[in-house]
């Protein structure tokens, strides 16, 4: 392994706010020590930038990681390695992406530096001559949720009808890709700027939100003859699950993959419980929680070297100095696919 230098660029929560509050680009932040046991040394080519990277520098980290200090931010990452622990199975030189793990990240390694230690166990090879390393490195939160939706949709197959909320995002992106893979007819929801693009991902149909409103009434008069099996909201969008019975069969699953107002405590209880006890809505709900694993991270490669995710979209592309506008990009929900920061110089 070449000499590595002593300090690196990476980016660091210094207190709790908006990432422009929040974030400090140091430049001569301590570069990682060799890995040990199974760990790898991977210099970071990209990060893809997400909404939770944002609510853990907002809110979330003193009450789930009171511990944290000065942690470096950013989930989703592809890069090289260039050093390996004696007990690793991979090599040197070869090109990989992960999502950082809970564990990993709760010891302050995030993708906004130069360099990361983590487990060979929680990355995957990116395929080659498939896919380059920007594009890699948005299939980590978005490629294993979409994993995880389509589990719950266990019977999803040839002919069954699919709704995509949400699906010009990067998460819907990947949900319509696999769900065309296993054979739907999916309508995907966007804007109309979009709709071109969502169908170029696959969607045999696609509905203007920004033209139909109520969505839930447009929904219900253009497909209440033929309701969809599956629908996966990208979003967070309780009222259209509360809306959801003249176009959802009565045996369909409503999946919710995002935050909004369709999660925590309270609307999981009310969803699941009040159809049963107080007459409410009598559909499957199903809300989605993440651990992201290498275990997940290796199903989504497969994916890919299937032919079945064809596109990882990308909204945008941001310089490492630029991560906090990379972020604003983000939180603006307007992005069409993923936004991500070239980290390698």
């Amino acid at each position: 392994m070449d000499p590595l230098p002593k300090t690196m660029k990476a980016w660091i929560a210094t207190r709790l706010g908006t990432p422009r509050q929040a974030m400090r680009l140091q430049t001569s932040w301590p570069t990682p020590p060799p890995p040990t046991g199974a760990d790898i040394l991977v210099r970071v080519s990209y990060a893809a930038l997400n909404p939770a990277d944002v609510g853990f520098m907002a809110f979330l980290s003193p009450f789930l990681i009171p511990f944290r200090r000065t942690p470096v931010p950013g989930l989703d990452f592809s890069g090289v390695i260039v050093g390996t622990g004696p007990d690793s199975k991979l090599e040197v030189g070869t090109r990989v992406c992960g999502a950082m793990s809970v564990g990993v990240h709760a010891r302050n390694v995030g993708s906004l530096a130069e360099y990361v230690v983590v487990p060979d166990s929680l990355v995957a090879v990116v395929p080659e001559g498939m896919m380059g390393m920007r594009e890699a490195s948005g299939l980590g939160i978005v490629g294993q949720t979409a994993v995880i939706a389509h589990r719950e949709a266990d019977g999803l197959g040839e002919g069954s009808r699919v709704l995509v909320n949400g699906a010009s995002g990067g998460l819907g992106a990947m949900v319509l890709q696999i769900a065309k893979g296993r054979g739907a007819r999916v309508v995907g929801v966007c804007s109309g700027t979009n709709e071109e693009f969502v169908r170029g991902l696959g969607a045999d149909e696609t509905i203007d939100y920004t033209k139909h409103e109520p969505l839930y009434e447009f929904v219900a008069a253009k497909f209440g003859e033929e309701p969809f099996d599956y629908i996966f909201d990208c979003v967070g969008h309780q009222i259209l699950y509360e809306r959801s019975v003249p176009f959802l069969k009565p045996e369909g699953k409503y999946i919710s993959l995002v935050g909004g107002k369709t999660h925590g405590v309270l609307p999981f209880l009310k969803n699941n419980l009040w159809p049963k006890v107080l007459g409410g809505t009598p559909r499957t709900y199903k809300i989605l929680g993440l651990a992201p694993s290498g275990d997940l991270m290796r199903e989504v490669t497969k994916l890919v070297e299937d032919g079945v995710i064809k596109k990882v979209p990308i909204d945008s592309e941001y310089s490492m100095e630029q991560a906090v506008e990379g972020y604003e990009r983000v939180t603006t929900k307007r992005a069409k696919g993923k936004v991500v920061v070239k980290v390698a110089p």
